[in-house]
């Protein structure tokens, strides 16, 4: 490419209007061309061409314009505009799409461009380079993932539900900022991500030590206020027992408890809920808010049960919708995260040649809870989730836009056959309504009403030249198939505590409870069929060639045999059930003798 070449001087910037103004002013108060370019910063003879034009009735044109520019400033502003709609759907641009839509809007615009675009079906890189630079709105970025679900569920019905709710009960209690907490739960793991380093240039890899490839993880909950105060966390190790010298090196006052898998399961979040009620004291003067997420653990009876004798009110957002609700993810989990890994970094450099433990988890966490959990940042994260101070309009209209590649029409008939249809009275819209993916309410439909009188509709002008829409259009989910949906009920933001929400949890308690009872009995019976079809396959597996066996431990012969025989899995000899102990795994004496 080439190397573009600095400006030494500033002619051709003074702007068209300005010249326009000198013209009419030499043109209508008869001025002098010399006074009035020097007024005015410019150069005389330049005037005099523009005043020599205008007096021609000619359009004069001032400045530099590139001679080779493949696209007109509208249209680069178009490719600009849908470059920004695309990011915002979360289905941006890369570099390699955008100069391929630009080759094809080239094509059908009828554009000349360089012949070298003919070759690789898409604009050059130089192309590209320059582009951003007139565009300097424009950047490359590198994205964060952002699942289906989120994208989905994050829409102005789930959000405006989630307000309602969180309305609701602020009125009904009039919960003040330090009574208004939130709770969350984070992995904190044994192998750190390492911080970048100073280097060699030209050097293939730089490595960093960590403690393992694959480590251990803790589960770490975690619960602020909106008045930047927070609760000693609690820590859930992947261990069968727990002892208090787990953390004995945490944070202050923060306790700890243990299960197979190192997850929060439900008897956990209950230790944890009695944990809070000590350090917030709710009572019936101070009642509490708590808000969380539609984890399983959180929706356990017994905990809403001793929530509701306690005095403490639960609140759950809507479900994938933590990323823009929760003022922990907001606020704290980031800069968690970035202080936990610096200080795994000096953990690793302060031992050297040691691994790390997940006994060593608090400690480390303690320092960066330290760091992270600060006023500011606990109190931002409250004030960008509109949850204090209450603003239920916090979320602009942008971040909102990916919801609506999935939002689903319910203006076809035919998808709903002779179900229930709303007419519209004579003054509404025979606009489509549209609603979310996730909205089962399919009973609905917007029918247009017939006017009396047919519109006037006048002529459309054709386009100038064809958009990027029309090129390549925005994205949008294609509902003529049938959308696949789980058999597991979806969950949905609720005040847990309130009575009717509190029965519902309790009726899925009780048939949870009868299904595992159920699978439970099933279970034994299975183990007893399984063993005895064991034993029947073995005593059928013997031929009639081994008529003549004899048991391997008390010599007795098949013939006089009536009961089953089971085989060695070493040996391949044979015994009697009950001399072998009823053992489908079993091992003769001689063969266990031989391991030892």
């Amino acid at each position: 490419m080439v190397k573009p070449r600095p400006r030494k001087t500033s002619r051709g910037l003074i702007p068209q209007e300005t010249f326009e103004l000198a013209a009419k002013r030499v043109i209508d108060e008869n001025a002098s061309v010399r006074a009035t370019a020097k007024e005015y910063g410019m150069c005389h003879v330049t005037l005099c061409r523009f005043v020599n034009k205008m007096r021609k009735k000619e359009n004069p044109q001032v400045g530099y314009r590139p001679h080779k520019k493949v696209f007109t400033g509208e249209q680069e502003q178009q490719l600009g505009r849908y470059c920004e709609e695309s990011a915002k759907l979360y289905f941006g641009l890369s570099t390699r799409d955008l100069r391929k839509l630009a080759y094809q809007f080239a094509i059908k615009n009828k554009c000349k461009f360089p012949d070298g675009w003919k070759e690789s079906d898409m604009a050059s890189e130089d192309w590209l380079t320059a582009f951003l630079k007139r565009n300097p709105t424009l950047s490359i970025r590198t994205p964060e993932s952002t699942s289906l679900a989120r994208a989905m569920n994050f829409n102005p019905e789930n959000v405006g539900k989630f307000f309602d709710n969180l309305s609701d009960v602020m009125e009904r209690h009039n919960f003040e900022p330090h009574n208004i907490f939130n709770v969350d739960e984070t992995g904190c793991t044994t192998v750190q991500k390492p911080n970048k380093v100073i280097s060699l240039k030209g050097v293939k890899q730089v490595g960093a030590i960590t403690s393992q490839e694959r480590g251990t993880l803790v589960t770490m909950c975690f619960a602020i206020n909106a008045l930047g105060n927070s609760i000693p966390p609690m820590f859930v190790f992947p261990l069968v027992r727990y002892h208090d010298h787990f953390v004995r090196d945490g944070p202050d006052s923060c306790i700890g408890s243990a299960n197979r898998s190192g997850w929060m399961q439900e008897e956990d979040f209950l230790i944890f809920i009695k944990h809070f009620a000590k350090f917030s004291k709710p009572s019936e003067t101070n009642r509490v808010l708590l808000i969380l997420d539609n984890h399983a653990s959180h929706l356990y009876l017994p905990v809403i049960d001793f929530c509701r004798d306690n005095y403490i009110t639960l609140l759950s957002f809507p479900p994938h919708t933590s990323h823009k609700l929760q003022p922990l993810d907001r606020g704290v989990y980031g800069p968690f995260k970035k202080f936990y890994n610096n200080s795994c970094d000096q953990w690793m450099k302060n031992n050297p040649g040691k691994r790390m433990t997940m006994y060593n988890i608090p400690s480390i966490a303690r320092e960066a809870i330290q760091l992270a959990a600060v006023p500011k940042n606990i109190t931002s994260g409250f004030r960008c989730c509109g949850i204090w101070p209450f603003n239920r309009n916090i979320f602009s209209d942008d971040e909102f836009a990916p919801s609506s590649v999935t939002d689903r029409p319910l203006n076809t008939a035919s998808a709903v056959g002779e179900k229930e249809a709303i007419l519209c009275p004579a003054s509404t819209s025979t606009s489509s309504i549209e609603m979310p993916l996730n909205d089962a309410n399919l009973n609905i439909i917007n029918i247009p009403c017939e006017p009396s009188t047919p519109p006037k509709t006048s002529p459309i002008p054709p386009a100038a030249f064809y958009s990027p829409e029309e090129i390549r259009p925005l994205l949008k989910a294609d509902f003529s198939k049938p959308v696949k949906t789980n058999k597991r009920a979806k969950g949905k933001t609720a005040i847990l505590t309130d009575t009717p929400e509190k029965n519902l949890i309790e009726e899925k308690f009780n048939k949870k409870k009868v299904v595992a009872v159920t699978k439970k009995l099933h279970g034994s019976q299975t183990k007893k069929k399984n063993k005895q079809t064991i034993k029947r396959k073995v005593s059928e597996n013997l031929s009639s060639s081994e008529d003549d066996s004899i048991c391997i431990v008390c010599l007795g012969p098949y013939k006089e045999s009536k009961e089953d025989w089971l085989q060695c899995r070493n040996c391949k000899e044979w015994a009697h059930c009950s001399c072998a102990g009823n053992n489908a795994l079993f091992v003769c004496k001689n063969c266990d003798s031989d391991a030892d």
